[in-house]
């Protein structure tokens, strides 16, 4: 909920009330419907991939307040958005964002993204605050991080191509520990990239599984997406597997003409890890050309050193030649000629510069890396059907791989990727319904990097809400000429506040710096199960300390058929006499053990609060893996105790 804060087990801090009751549905107290925005006749699609409804959505102080008929209830602001669709706001879990560009996010906006995750592909800042203080400057948008594992073995390691000792493993360990408490999302990796690229896999699982207890995630840039793509991404799956994490392959694909088809044993893996009971996802972007450095043509064993040491090698009149050969061996089995090979800052291809040079391709790329260093470059790779294939896997979210920016000489994905999606994929070529994409930009990237109060329209959740016309939304951006934005992202709310209207930015900073802490797991999507969470008792403090005047008592179920949980939910501060209870809530997720609860509570004055409960059988952050309940009421109040493992009991049933 917004940038968390440490958890306490302190007394209660009060929100000018006594009493607080939970209210569901349409009240006729005027008070009760009062609101800061209307979202009016939209077409609600919740994120969960089920079946769209008619519905307004109430927004006030920042959260999903009530959804359903207001045409009684009043606000600030109310917008008819009859005909369009009334989304999460879309989770963008693969963003290499210009910082400077969150300050006004166009780009995202107008694609419909209210939240990009930093430093994938194992890169970013080893110490991972130093994105929260982005905020500082102002955010358009919301930001998390993860923690980089390339940047963490660089940091000890450093860049020569060696093993790592056993008192380095145990220095990186602290690191990527320090970087979750610290709020990361997980940890994030590319051993496709020097130095990541010389740890082996018994090196990455030793320094991960440190991650174990914090149930995060691995996004993994794989080893070779080329001619070992299969092998790369068992290898992805065995760390998540001996770590503990889940392994999530990003940007998955399949490049170079001669491993065309090979998706059917990469998703075929991801099917079976899920079917043995490891959770294994993946994220694409819906382009059949990939961007990165010029670096990602050279051997890896020519990169040993960093990039002055390649230059070197470069200069050896023996070796030059070798590595001229190898570049042509590389460029081939990832896109079929130099042709494909594109420089879009230059406007120019590979195949253009070795022809104006008089030289082979080889030759030309150790010239321009030489000369310009390392050119953003896009390589034409893929086929249709292993796209089609990655996208319309159940685990698959859809990620841009590219993030905020204003550059003109980039990738299109970084102004097109969600809309791209939207219009291609599910309104001209039917591979989804629109359903199944929202859920792939919402529901399903929040649950596979652990998020709690986001992804879901829902009563209790963070109001970041995309509206976008199912019958316009498109992406404008070329290859040639990427700076275009998309159409048909209508309206964006991020934490409650327009940060798109009309199609316009409207300049509001309302954007936060996430953080995730440790009882929020990533985890599968529960919407096609029928689950429930039970129990009661008294909290005591976390520490064991102070009274133990706290009671909770929870009996709340959702149907997999069902778009919001029905029940009981009591929270009491016998001190202060505060109480929440619910006969309905907003969503009821949940994963072995675990269960998180959003809803809406009423105080004795009639005012409205926003409240989540998160919900651990054996909590594995605490001593004695007793069961802990945490309960936040907007920005207001955090508390979190424990009772007995025997207290707390979470059902995950197949429907």
């Amino acid at each position: 909920m917004g940038k968390r804060l440490f958890i306490v087990s302190l007394a209660v801090i009060l929100i000018g009330g006594s009493v607080v009751a939970l209210e569901h549905d349409n009240q006729s107290d005027a008070q009760e419907n009062e609101f800061d925005t209307i979202i009016k006749n939209g077409t609600v699609m919740d994120g969960t991939g089920q079946s769209s409804y008619e519905a307004d959505v109430g927004v006030q102080n920042g959260y999903i307040k009530q959804i359903g008929d207001l045409d009684e209830a009043n606000a600030a602001h109310e917008v008819d958005v009859d005909g369009n669709i009334v989304a999460p706001g879309f989770i963008d879990v693969h963003s290499h964002a210009d910082l400077e560009a969150l300050q006004t996010a166009t780009s995202s906006l107008t694609q419909g993204v209210t939240t990009e995750i930093l430093s994938p592909d194992g890169g970013g800042p080893v110490d991972v605050t130093e994105r929260y203080d982005l905020e500082d400057d102002g955010l358009a948008i919301n930001i998390g991080t993860y923690i980089g594992f390339n940047s963490v073995w660089e940091e000890v390691v450093g860049e020569d191509d060696r093993d790592a000792t056993e008192e380095e493993i145990a220095e990186m360990q602290g690191l990527v520990e320090t970087g979750l408490e610290e709020g990361a999302f997980g940890v994030s990796a590319g051993l496709f990239y020097t130095p990541g690229n010389y740890a082996d896999t018994e090196e990455v699982i030793d320094v991960v599984e440190v991650a174990d207890q914090w149930r995060t995630n691995f996004p993994h840039h794989i080893r070779d997406e080329m001619d070992d793509v299969v092998e790369a991404t068992e290898e992805t799956i065995e760390i998540g597997e001996e770590a503990g994490l889940v392994p999530v392959i990003t940007h998955m694909k399949v490049m170079g003409a001669d491993n065309w088809g090979a998706s059917e044993e990469t998703v075929g893996l991801i099917e079976e890890a899920n079917e043995r009971g490891t959770y294994a996802a993946a994220d694409v972007y819906p382009y059949l050309a990939s961007s990165t450095g010029l670096t990602a043509l050279i051997p890896q064993w020519a990169q040993d050193g960093g990039f002055d040491a390649m230059l070197d090698r470069f200069a050896d009149s023996e070796l030059r030649p070798q590595i001229e050969e190898e570049i042509e061996d590389v460029m081939t089995s990832r896109v079929e000629t130099a042709e494909d090979v594109y420089f879009p800052g230059e406007d120019k291809t590979l195949a253009d510069v070795a022809e104006a040079e008089g030289v082979s391709p080889g030759e030309a790329t150790m010239q321009i890396l030489e000369d310009q260093g390392s050119l953003t470059t896009i390589y034409h790779f893929g086929n249709e059907d292993d796209y089609e294939r990655i996208l319309q896997n159940p685990t698959t979210a859809v990620a841009s791989d590219g993030g905020a920016t204003y550059s003109d000489g980039i990738h299109p994905r970084r102004y097109g990727t969600q809309p791209r999606v939207l219009g291609k994929d599910v309104r001209e070529e039917g591979l989804l319904s629109f359903e199944e994409a929202v859920q792939k930009m919402t529901g399903l990237p929040a649950t596979m990097i652990g998020m709690t109060d986001r992804g879901f329209i829902a009563e209790g959740m963070t109001a970041d809400i995309t509206v976008f016309d199912p019958d316009t939304v498109t992406d404008n951006a070329e290859f040639d000429d990427p700076q275009q934005y998309a159409d048909g992202i209508e309206h964006v709310l991020v934490n409650g506040e327009f940060a798109l209207q009309d199609g316009e930015t409207t300049d509001v900073q309302i954007g936060e710096a996430l953080q995730r802490t440790g009882n929020m797991p990533s985890r599968p999507m529960s919407v096609d199960q029928d689950v429930s969470v039970e129990g009661s008792g008294t909290l005591r403090n976390v520490d064991s300390s102070g009274s133990t005047d706290e009671e909770v008592a929870i009996a709340v179920e959702q149907a997999a058929s069902d778009s919001s949980a029905t029940g009981y939910f009591q929270f009491n501060h016998e001190g202060e006499d505060i109480e929440i209870e619910a006969e309905e809530v907003g969503q009821l997720q949940a994963k072995e053990d675990w269960a998180s609860i959003t809803g809406l509570g009423t105080l004795e004055n009639g005012e409205i609060r926003a409240f989540e409960v998160i919900v651990e059988e054996n909590d594995p952050m605490i001593e004695d893996d007793r069961a802990s309940v945490t309960v936040h009421i907007e920005d207001e109040f955090e508390y979190q105790g424990t009772l007995s493992p025997q207290q707390m009991d979470v059902q995950m049933d197949e429907s």
